[in-house]
């Protein structure tokens, strides 16, 4: 989901990130760099593990694409590293409550040359309160066999069933939307494979969690993503929430991602990312970052020398405006917070990525 400094609420339309940020959070953000510098230091092994493992890098993707340009592009980057044998897609997991949001997925998997890629939808998806945007128009311009949330899978019991199939901590979980589904998870009884409860299935399923959220380390009031389920963010970051390790690529990364340009002239008019870039830019300059994109990337390959990992030893908390802050690790599992290291660099991979058929 693309990131609002300014807080307001996800179903807003964002305009120009420039003229939306203002004076005062763009002191902030400033300050926030300085004190990042200050108290972070970088690592130079990825929270992500990504190099611990042979074959590809299995991945779930928990996303509320529908709306916003970053998760287009991190599911398209997505199924093009599978293409190449980087990563095995194991489900994506829509957690908005717009029924067709389902449909986009499995076209976008679908015109990769993905449609057995299972879909997931959030429970009572089918009320229908989510904003709808290029997902209806993907829908009706590509073929797909999910025609609505009906015809998927509930995510939480695809989730047990796709993790209990899985060798132990061999799962990336890739969070680019809200923490619903995550929460629900945690929370499942025994079944759909696994006599294990929720939490402890993904203590011995998934490797790591990298997930889209935060404003780190001084952090602020609930941002894009958290507003989707407050009480579902609370629980994750909770010390007895989420049991892996924890890579959170904040709302840093996508400030200057600023990338597709080039799409309405490199790929082919039923090219997703096109579709989607079009809908939403008239193929004009990018008229918005990618958050998404970032996180994708980082999840699959790490720090790379495209970012760099900081607060080692910390945690994300729950502040006192109801946000996320980096604080202390205590009872946590190992944590950090991944900001941007090499910007031209990063678009350069997100834009050949997202061109590649």
């Amino acid at each position: 989901m693309t990131f609002d400094l300014a807080g307001r609420a996800p179903t807003e339309r964002r305009g120009n990130l420039a003229r939306r940020i203002g004076s005062f959070a763009m002191a902030l953000l400033l300050g926030l760099t300085v004190a990042a510098g200050l108290f972070g230091f970088t690592s130079t092994t990825s929270a992500s593990g990504n190099t611990a493992s042979s074959g590809p890098q299995r991945i779930i993707i928990d996303t509320d694409l529908s709306l916003w340009w970053d998760d287009a592009t991190a599911l398209g980057m997505a199924n093009v590293l599978q293409q190449r044998g980087k990563v095995q897609i194991l489900g994506v997991m829509s957690d908005i409550r717009n029924p067709v949001a389902a449909a986009a997925i499995d076209a976008i998997d679908t015109f990769y040359g993905h449609s057995k890629i299972p879909v997931g939808a959030v429970a009572d998806s089918s009320a229908n309160t989510a904003k709808h945007g290029y997902s209806d128009v993907l829908a009706e311009q590509l073929p797909h066999a999910i025609r609505n949330s009906s015809q998927a899978q509930p995510a939480v019991p695809l989730y047990r069933h796709l993790l209990a199939a899985q060798p132990n901590h061999s799962v990336t979980v890739v969070a680019i939307g809200g923490d619903t589904n995550l929460a629900g998870l945690l929370r499942s009884g025994p079944g759909q494979g696994s006599s294990l409860r929720g939490r402890a299935l993904v203590a011995a399923k998934v490797k790591d969690l990298v997930i889209e959220d935060g404003l780190f380390p001084t952090g602020g009031p609930p941002f894009t993503n958290e507003l989707i389920d407050p009480p579902a963010t609370k629980f994750i970051v909770s010390a007895q929430g989420w049991p892996t390790p924890i890579a959170w690529v904040d709302g840093f990364t996508g400030i200057s991602t600023k990338v597709g340009a080039s799409l309405c002239t490199t790929v082919p008019p039923k090219n997703p990312m096109r579709i989607v870039y079009t809908k939403l830019f008239n193929c004009g300059p990018p008229g918005d970052g990618d958050w998404d994109g970032p996180t994708l990337l980082y999840a699959v390959e790490g720090a790379s020398g495209i970012f760099t990992e900081l607060g080692q030893g910390g945690a994300a908390v729950i502040n006192s405006k109801g946000g996320l802050s980096w604080g202390s690790g205590v009872d946590h599992p190992q944590e950090v917070y991944v900001h941007v290291a090499n910007q031209t660099e990063l678009n350069a991979r997100i834009n050949s990525l997202i061109e590649s058929s």
